[in-house]
């Protein structure tokens, strides 16, 4: 057999496994959001702080609570489609289910005892959270008197949980038994996770301790400098399968960022393309490209597991340019930029979307956790923010310092037989925000409307009222053609971007059925449809995969990014 042939072979069924596994991922995570139950792990301990920072090389180194009660019928507590519930949240259940959006916080600052810490508060709103003191015991007159137990409570042991989050009922009409009962809580992050029941028909006031759930992004930043904060956004790619997905990508950037010119105040900066294969290739005149190398075989085996690539080439990136912007986005092929994206940092501190599948501090996961970042108390693995890398907003400075730790994290997390089993496909998004702690990085703001995950999500505004800015397409979306959808089952019309690992779709996806109600979806797919249309020679492209610029189209072309013979201006 030729050796070009073993090549071919070689490298086909290295992705094969690859797309089994990120499919086999893909489906436990799907089944995340609508089983609150996850799997049980065994345990073990180790210590690689020392070995992980390494001075910054950057070469790598070999109890479900009770629930609250409830206003009503009796009835379940739901996590489904919620993007960060597990089943030790607790939270009690409105009779009736309501979309209304939910009131703006009002802020109440309380000194004293409580060190002049801030109490955000939301009406007709019930949050979860693992209860540290119940409400049938701890009656109080006022929401305020709430607030006030949640910033004076002391834990009995310094292993036990502080309260952040704090329920109370206040209207007797409606609270009936429970009136002015008082639910202190303890919740990891209340802002990475949507709320259980918002909406008028929700007796419930509740209130956040130092963290606005319903925070504008960059708000305080923007009137503190009266000035745009410009960003660069840096969009990591490799392989076919991304191919005609950073196309799309940089095809919505671009309008957005004209959008956003022609608004004022802009913050939207550059673009890269950072193409991590160690070779150039055909769309190099298209987006802005710089090219690094994958990370070597010869420093880990990873042939199946590509994504091992990314850190390597941030720090490549880091150490290589030189750009005007002093924040950086960091951002991903699968993203579709719904509107002009401002800077979310509120500072200096990083600024991100939570996944919920990101769980450093959970039971099952701290004693992987330790691994790397050796023997922490769990409030210390609280700081541990339920992140990856993208969509994060951080300072190129920071970045500077913490891609060669997350390289090194990401190694040792793929080298370790159990943090590889269990973490999966997402194992460098744990090693990325290991990666900032392990740097100082203690703190990082997280908002939920920085990105949409359909078909999870569905409409393009939280229920708070919040914009969505970035649809993520990780998802596949299934529905009957009557419009009903159906999750975990192939359906009479779909979209999963999978099915386009070798090949870009076709110009005009089909519309998604006419009754379907996600407004998300039915985006997306116009999306696509809107930036393949517009893009030249999509026709020959979705049939060969290779980009082409000389087809009877471009000479009518009106996109200005392309010139006459098709090559895109720099």
């Amino acid at each position: 057999m030729a050796s070009s042939t073993r090549v071919v072979i070689v490298a086909v069924a290295f992705t094969v496994v690859a797309t089994f596994y990120s499919l086999s991922e893909l489906h436990r995570m799907s089944a995340m959001h609508t089983d609150a139950e996850t799997t049980k792990f065994a345990t073990h301990t180790g210590d690689n702080n020392r070995i992980l920072r390494a001075g910054g090389q950057t070469s790598a180194i070999s109890s479900t609570s009770a629930g609250t009660g409830q206003v009503g019928n009796t009835a379940s507590v739901s996590t489904t489609n919620t993007a960060a519930t597990t089943s030790s949240s607790t939270a009690v259940v409105a009779a009736t289910t309501t979309t209304t959006t939910a009131s703006t916080a009002t802020t109440t600052t309380t000194g004293g005892s409580s060190g002049g810490h801030k109490c955000y508060t939301y009406e007709h709103t019930e949050l979860w959270g693992d209860v540290v003191v119940w409400g049938t015991l701890n009656k109080k007159k006022s929401a305020g008197e709430c607030c006030d137990a949640c910033l004076n409570y002391q834990p009995t042991s310094p292993d036990e949980p502080g309260c952040n989050v704090w329920v109370y009922c206040g209207d007797e009409a409606k609270c009936g038994s429970q009136h002015q009962q008082c639910w202190l809580k303890h919740l990891v992050h209340p802002e990475a996770s949507k709320p259980a029941r918002t909406g008028p028909q929700t007796p419930w006031t509740s209130g956040t301790i130092d963290v606005d759930i319903n925070a504008d992004p960059g708000s305080d930043a923007k009137k503190a400098s009266g000035a745009p904060r410009m960003f660069h956004t840096v969009t990591s790619a490799q392989g076919a399968a991304v191919h005609w997905q950073v196309r799309i990508h940089y095809y919505w950037w671009k309008k957005r960022k004209e959008e956003c010119q022609k608004q004022g105040n802009c913050e939207m900066g550059g673009f890269t393309r950072l193409l991590h294969s160690g070779q150039s290739d055909d769309l190099m005149d298209e987006l802005p490209t710089v090219v690094v190398d994958p990370l070597p075989q010869s420093m880990v085996e990873h042939s199946w597991y590509v994504v091992l690539n990314r850190p390597y080439a941030f720090v490549q990136w880091t150490q290589r340019v030189k750009i005007p912007e002093p924040y950086v986005l960091m951002s991903e092929p699968d993203h579709i930029y719904l509107r002009p994206m401002p800077n979310f940092m509120k500072g200096n501190a990083p600024a991100a979307f939570p996944f919920f599948y990101i769980e450093p501090s959970k039971a099952e996961n701290v004693h992987i956790t330790k691994k790397f970042t050796g023997e922490i108390t769990q409030k210390q693995l609280e700081e541990i923010a339920p992140i990856g890398n993208s969509p994060t907003f951080m300072t190129f400075e920071d970045m500077k310092k913490v891609m060669p730790t997350w390289m090194n994290v990401s190694i040792a997390v793929f080298k370790d037989q159990e943090a590889n089993s269990v973490w999966g496909w997402v194992q460098e998004m744990y090693g990325f925000t290991i990666a900032l702690w392990l740097n100082g990085i203690k703190h990082v703001d997280l908002f939920l409307n920085m990105q949409a995950q359909p078909p999870w999500d569905q409409e393009m505004h939280m229920a708070n009222g919040k914009p969505f800015y970035i649809l993520h397409y990780t998802y596949g979306m299934d529905y009957k053609l009557s419009g009903e959808f159906t999750p975990g089952k192939f359906g009479e019309w779909r979209f999963d971007k999978r099915t386009y690992g070798s090949r870009p779709p076709p110009r005009h996806l089909g519309e998604p059925p006419k009754n379907m109600k996600n407004d998300l979806v039915r985006a997306l797919i116009n999306s696509i449809n809107e930036a393949s249309a517009a893009l030249p020679c999509w026709d020959q492209y979705a049939e060969t995969g290779k980009a082409v610029y000389d087809c009877d189209e471009i000479k009518t072309l009106t996109d200005p990014r392309f010139k006459n013979d098709g090559k895109g201006i720099a």
